[in-house]
């Protein structure tokens, strides 16, 4: 028979609070890589050991005084530094808060009661953990080295034999430039420049993808021209000043588009060839570049966020409309990853299906590369990011009192803050109601 404790936690401060539950449960993380490779089946697995080990918990208050009891142990929870939680089941812990808060009051079944809700996720003590470091300069060159590994596989993997697979060829090139544009050209239209150098770079790629017929010109020159430009394209809407979330959602539909489209293959096996060729250039060309663009973008926003941290003028916006935290980042990272994983998954069926050996795979070892870099930038980098915290509120509150206790501080930079993150309407300018979920930030210590 397991032998309970009393449930407790200690917070950095040194306050204690103990406290009721009914089930508890713990969560423990894999660090695991799982890579594909397109003449091999089955997966290269990579174990790294265990990640982080969390334990979501409904702490449950009672009595007359419940309601302050859960007041102040909310208020324990927003304390940066290691507490100490004194598990019923699984013993003593250092831990941190993590994720959201939420708070519930039952006044029909529990009118005596409050009920918080978080996860504590234990913490490794002693020595800081040194992360690997990947510098915004080592990923630009790991993006230059991709881009000439994916226009030489490009060109090494056509097969042209006559005049109809050329122009079989130009259709699908020029089918997947009216993608690229109507996928992407909206992320660039608030920056002139980028605009313009956009739309330059389709108007080249069409050009020059009309030239692969004209005999004057090499065809391994010409097929390397119209590759450089189609990831050219892709790369400027990854660095523009479009708010991030905006980019991300832009690219998962262009991908997504694409593996849809062109799941019919053409008649003989050089058009399939062909086509999988170009498919696979834009493919992985959109991942490499919302790759970097994100984490350079992350990457210079944790920055500034570390250098003006009294700033009120930093609003830790992702150069658009989004706020970023640090959880908003690791999404960011968590949708690279599975962007990569579309990809091989659809390279791997074709090849699969198709019967037939991809000899040209050097760029698909410098996307996973590049990919794993971003996302080691991401990471590290979101440590300097604000954690993103959300309560529900349990009794009406006034808007200038609540910002004072969230943000310690009712300048209007924090007011405004406040009702644009949480989207109030003009009756809630001054007086929130009881029940609703309000989301905040709190500056990563």
């Amino acid at each position: 028979m397991v032998e309970l404790l009393e449930a407790k936690y200690t917070s950095p401060s040194g306050k204690e609070f103990t406290f009721l539950w009914e089930k508890v449960s713990k969560k423990t993380g894999l660090k695991t890589g799982i890579f594909t490779f397109p003449d091999i089946d089955g997966a290269y697995v990579q174990h790294h050991g265990g990640g982080p080990v969390s334990f979501p918990i409904a702490c449950i208050f009672n009595g007359e005084d419940h309601a302050k009891k859960a007041d102040a142990f909310e208020q324990s929870l927003l304390e940066r530094g290691t507490g100490e939680l004194q598990h019923p089941i699984y013993g003593i812990k250092k831990v941190i808060p993590t994720g959201d808060i939420s708070r519930e009051n039952d006044l029909i079944k529990s009118l005596n009661e409050s009920q918080i809700s978080i996860t504590f996720t234990e913490t490794i003590t002693g020595e800081a953990v040194e992360l690997e470091a990947v510098t915004a300069d080592q990923l630009e060159e790991d993006y230059d080295d991709f881009v000439e590994g994916a226009a030489s596989d490009f060109t090494e993997s056509l097969e042209i034999d006559n005049i109809g697979e050329t122009l079989v060829l130009q259709s699908t090139l020029n089918e997947e430039t009216t993608l690229l544009n109507g996928n992407l050209s909206w992320l660039v239209a608030s920056d002139r420049n980028k605009f313009a150098d956009f739309l330059g770079a389709v108007k080249e790629l069409k050009d020059n993808i009309k030239k692969l017929l004209n005999k004057t010109e090499s065809f391994v020159v010409g097929a390397l021209n119209v590759a450089r430009l189609v990831l050219r394209i892709m790369r400027t809407p990854s660095r523009a000043i479009t708010g991030l979330l905006e980019k991300v959602k832009g690219y998962t539909q262009l991908i997504t588009q694409i593996v849809n489209q062109f799941c019919n293959d053409p008649f003989g096996i050089n058009n399939i060839k062909n086509q999988f060729a170009t498919t696979r250039l834009v493919l992985t060309g959109a991942v490499a570049s919302i790759a970097v663009g994100s984490a350079l973008n992350i990457s210079e926003n944790a920055s500034n966020n570390s250098k003006s941290n009294a700033d009120k003028t930093n609003n830790t916006r992702a150069r658009g409309n989004d706020v970023l935290s640090r959880e908003s980042a690791m999404a960011i990272a968590m949708q690279i990853q599975y962007l990569l994983n579309v990809v091989q998954t659809f390279e791997d069926n074709k090849i699969g299906t198709n019967n037939f050996i991809d000899t040209n795979a050097d760029s698909y070892f410098l996307l996973i590369k590049l990919v794993q870099n971003s996302i080691k930038l991401i990471q590290n980098a979101s440590f300097s990011l604000p954690m993103q915290q959300t309560i529900k509120l349990d009794k009406n509150r006034n808007i200038i009192e609540l910002c004072a206790e969230l943000y310690g501080s009712v300048d209007n930079f924090y007011i405004d803050r406040l009702i644009n993150d949480n989207n109030l309407n003009i009756d809630e300018f001054e007086i929130i109601p009881m029940g609703k979920e309000v989301v905040y930030y709190v500056q990563s210590a």
